[in-house]
């Protein structure tokens, strides 16, 4: 089976899962790879949002599939844009599965750094506590 592994900060590449691994670290693989797959997806921009309509990126013309964070992180992460990036990752979690639920965010990144966001996402899968770490 294989699995999405982040490399490097906003860098993915596909991973065989290991064959050997327990029921909770499968568990944990998944997880991991429904997260990173929902928060590192494109979504094309909101109307308005982006001037240019060739700029408007995004891999998914269906709203409801992957986010929008790529024009979130192109103007200095501010409490606005953190804020705001906070909230289209619970919504692209809360949307993307069923087996998800409870989920808590928090933004862990060190004050006066506009370049980065890093985020606690804590909750519940398929009836498992979880707790993972993600830069966007």
């Amino acid at each position: 089976m294989l699995k999405l592994i982040q490399t490097d900060n906003g860098v993915f590449d596909l991973a065989h899962e290991d064959p050997n691994a327990t029921e909770d670290e499968a568990e944990q693989t998944a997880l991991e790879t429904l997260v990173n797959a929902t928060l590192h997806t494109d979504q094309i921009a909101p109307e308005g949002r982006v001037a240019d309509q060739f700029d408007q990126r995004g891999w998914w013309y269906d709203k409801d599939r992957g986010t929008g964070l790529w024009y979130v992180r192109r103007q200095a992460l501010g409490s606005k844009a953190r804020q705001e990036a906070i909230n289209m990752v619970r919504r692209a979690l809360e949307a993307k599965s069923e087996a998800l639920s409870d989920i808590v965010i928090t933004d862990l990144t060190e004050a006066g750094n506009v370049s980065s966001v890093i985020l606690n996402i804590s909750g519940v899968h398929n009836g498992r506590k979880f707790n993972l770490r993600s830069q966007l």
